[in-house]
């Protein structure tokens, strides 16, 4: 696992990937741990910015020991009288410690000013006599304080202020070693002893404060306080007990009380070799622990990665659907058996041609163009009228892709979270019918241009089709529409002979081959645009989702993280 080693450098490098990885994470759906997993992967982070990256970068900064514990159990009346001064107010409205205030000798002050790359650099520093409030560290320089050694006294780990709470676990991570305080009447409290089994787990260097004992008390709790201290499974770790006394004047313990707590912080930091023992064997304790809390991390990514993973797939059956239903709508032969059927027989004259199909190419041509010729206006109608029923279609089949996903997403993990942050995706989206009409027109424009590009080939038909283009090409979509499957002789025709009069008309003009190639080519350019449609409206959903949770496998970037910082030399 990672240590100190020659190659400090790689090791800070992953721990930089690692921790931005974390960052890009989020955690946000309500899944099986998945708020263990967020408080471990802020913790974690946090851990790695404020601690072991300054403390790889500069081994040999003072120690820091921050003073951390319950409620009401005297941490700032402690840490006044082991500085010597009044520098840390205790309050009696309770959170009592609000901010934390950073204690050290004014030769190291530079240690903790750097609010970039030093010592918990996510928080911003303040000097001076002003309150400090919220996220922020006051750094108070105390002549008598020992140099090569800092204190922090830190908000209460079981404040009722959450954000307090949680610069409470910021400052302990960060710290060489932990002076925990409890009280007599609170060391057997839950919440002190899940934070002393985070100092097990990771190795963390371990002081004990049991403070406000009554007098006599003491030899009844203080063995009581060391059994269960074993049972947890700790080694050697110092108790220092403190009779409940009358304070000074200035407010202060009487220094007999904290006398071998003093004694020793200031060995360690006299001992440049005693400090370097501690805090190598807090740093490795944490580096060791990182790929564990890490995976933990991984584990609850992994779920909901699980869960984006279905809930996109829902999205992509339903609008799958839909481009299914297209398909058999475009040749099914149901789509214009109406209006646009009826307009097209009158404009051609499906009776008389149906008794004229045997004629020679030049007549049908002939007749082809003399019916065009005055007539622009009632194929512009008939265009019109295709025009509408496609984009009825199109916003019918993504309304109902549409709901289908909503539907689908209420009953899926993480769905109706990812729900809440938008109520208009149980329809189309507002702009859906006139994208379809723009998109059906550009369509219309192109079979259009496919049938001048064909006639332009064959010299006999190029000439009478000049005026015809807008009815030849409506009669292939006629034929594109109207008829099932391919185009084949042997189709099954529909809509009264229409589908028959049109293909007729096409395959005089160009040959079976030809019409064959064109409603091909024409039908995959209206399925092509029309699906990149449904595509965009579904994308409104997977927009959503990827804003609130990511894509889907951002648990593999950080497996992928985790592994290299286990590969650290």
């Amino acid at each position: 696992m990672p240590a100190l080693s020659p190659s400090l450098g790689d090791t800070e490098a992953r721990l930089r990937r690692l921790s931005q990885t974390l960052a890009d994470l989020p955690l946000v759906f309500d899944l099986e741990g998945v708020d263990d997993a967020d408080a471990i992967s802020v913790e974690l982070r946090d851990q790695i910015d404020d601690y072991l990256i300054p403390r790889i970068r500069r081994i040999d900064a003072p120690l820091l020991a921050v003073i951390g514990g319950s409620t009401g159990s005297g941490k700032s009346t402690i840490t006044n009288t082991l500085a010597g001064a009044v520098v840390a107010r205790a309050g009696v409205i309770r959170p009592t410690t609000k901010a934390p205030t950073l204690i050290c000798h004014p030769e190291d002050r530079e240690w903790f000013m750097s609010d970039d790359d030093g010592v918990l650099a996510g928080l911003p520093r303040m000097t001076g006599d002003g309150e400090p409030v919220g996220h922020v560290l006051k750094v108070v320089e105390v002549g008598t304080m020992t140099p090569g050694l800092a204190i922090i006294d830190a908000p209460d780990i079981d404040s009722v202020a959450h954000e307090n709470r949680e610069l409470a676990t910021q400052l302990l991570a960060s710290a060489d070693l932990w002076l925990f305080t409890t009280t007599a009447v609170r060391y057997a409290d839950a919440v002190p002893w899940d934070f002393l089994a985070r100092a097990r787990d990771r190795g963390t260097a371990l002081s004990i404060i049991i403070n406000r004992i009554p007098p006599g008390a003491g030899l009844e709790v203080v063995p009581h306080l060391a059994e269960m201290v074993a049972k947890a499974g700790f080694a050697d770790v110092p108790l220092f007990p403190i009779e409940d006394v009358e304070l000074t004047a200035l407010g202060l313990l009487p220094e007999h009380t904290v006398s071998e707590i003093r004694e020793q912080l200031e060995s360690l930091a006299a001992s440049a070799e005693e400090r370097a023992t501690v805090i190598r064997r807090t740093l490795d304790g944490a580096l060791r622990s990182v790929p564990g809390r890490a995976r933990t991390v991984h584990a609850a990514a992994v779920r909901q990665d699980s869960a984006v993973t279905e809930l996109k797939a829902a999205v992509d059956h339903h609008y799958g659907q839909a481009r299914e239903d297209l398909v058999r709508a475009l040749t099914a032969g149901t789509l214009l058996r109406d209006e646009v059927l009826d307009r097209w027989q009158e404009l051609i004259g499906v009776s008389e041609l149906l008794g004229r199909l045997q004629s020679f190419l030049g007549r049908l041509r002939d007749r082809l163009s003399s019916l065009v010729l005055g007539r622009v206006a009632d194929t512009q109608t008939v265009q019109g009228e295709i025009t509408n029923a496609l984009e009825q279609l199109l916003v019918d089949l993504a309304d109902e892709a549409a709901l289908g996903s909503v539907a689908a997403w209420r009953q899926l993990p993480g769905g109706r979270q990812t729900l809440s942050d938008d109520d208009g995706l149980e329809r189309s989206s507002p702009a859906f019918r006139k994208q379809a009409t723009e998109e059906i027109r550009a369509w219309q424009n192109d079979v259009l241009d496919l049938v001048r590009t064909t006639a332009q080939g064959k010299r006999n038909v190029a000439r009478g089709l000049a005026l015809a283009v807008n009815s030849v090409g409506i009669a292939l979509m006629i034929v594109i529409f109207a008829q099932t499957g391919g185009i084949t002789g042997g189709e099954v025709v529909v809509a009264g002979g229409t589908a028959t009069v049109s293909q007729a008309l096409l395959n005089a003009l160009f040959g079976e081959q030809a019409v064959r190639d064109l409603a091909n080519t024409a039908r995959h350019g209206l399925l092509h645009r029309c699906g990149a449609l449904l595509d965009t409206d579904a994308n409104r959903f997977l927009e959503v989702l990827w804003s609130q949770a990511g894509p889907p496998d951002q648990s593999t970037d950080l497996l992928v993280a985790i592994e290299s910082f286990e590969a650290s030399p």
